[in-house]
């Protein structure tokens, strides 16, 4: 969206970008067509954001297939963080869209693997190979992020 200035200040007519908050359908409508974003996470004063692909399962939790080797750094600020901030953007200027969800990160329950699964394969993102000779593929796990706040901006109408 963008408001018409009219120069009275002396000034030329100057278009000017707002932004407004998304209605939690057209969130959920963005998420789902998203494939990664990018997770913060805090230990004290110390924060560390990994860019992640995520599964959306349309209700606010947004899933995260983890490397699980316990001398990474990722496993310790998963392990220290009380709330974390995944954030998920879209921009191509000079329109953006971006949603924040914040919340808790926990390990998906085996009982709730087929579900992590089912949201991963509709909008997850990930490269050709991920893998590295030094890291194991079994030693993946799936992680989730049930948002306890969610908020969409964009500049589009």
């Amino acid at each position: 969206m963008h408001v018409q200035r009219d120069g009275t200040d002396g000034g030329a007519s100057v278009e000017e970008p707002t932004d407004l908050r998304m209605h939690p359908d057209a969130v959920a409508a963005f998420l789902e067509q998203q494939g990664w974003g990018c997770l913060t996470l805090a230990d004290g004063g110390s924060a560390y954001s990994i860019p992640i692909s995520f599964g959306y399962d349309g209700d606010g939790t947004v899933y995260f297939h983890v490397h699980t080797d316990d001398d990474g750094e990722k496993m310790r600020y998963l392990d220290a963080t009380a709330t974390a901030t995944f954030l998920v953007a879209d921009v191509q200027p000079p329109e953006w869209t971006s949603v924040m969800l914040r919340g808790a990160v926990t390990r998906v329950p085996d009982d709730e693997t087929p579900e992590a699964y089912a949201a991963f394969a509709d909008n997850a993102w990930f490269p050709m190979c991920p893998w590295v000779p030094e890291k194991d593929p079994s030693e993946l796990a799936f992680y989730k992020l049930d948002a306890d706040d969610v908020t969409g901006r964009t500049s589009m109408l």
